[in-house]
């Protein structure tokens, strides 16, 4: 597995194309609502636009953990630990 470093002043930022699934929480919710507005089905005893909502969260979550650990497949922490000491003050003070 390469992965590209990245370098201080270098202008080139890492590419991580898996970022784009972050879009598909905001999909759900905002993408959803004109269709689940209409649905007169109460689980739980509960509004369904609410249980959407609800299961809208548990979805995120899946999502953001997946981001996570494609992240950290991509090696994203070693590109942050040498951006951290190249970016450290001359002084050691942090």
């Amino acid at each position: 597995m390469t992965t590209q470093t990245w370098r201080v002043g270098s202008g080139c930022a890492p590419q991580r194309p898996h970022l784009v699934l972050l879009v598909l929480p905001f999909i759900w919710q905002v993408g959803g609502i004109p269709f689940v507005n209409e649905v007169a089905l109460r689980p739980f005893g509960m509004p369904f636009p609410m249980v959407w909502q609800m299961a809208g969260v548990v979805f995120a979550s899946t999502v953001f953990a997946l981001v996570f650990h494609l992240d950290r497949r991509a090696g994203l922490e070693e590109e942050e630990a040498a951006f951290i000491i190249a970016t450290a003050p001359a002084g050691g003070a942090a």
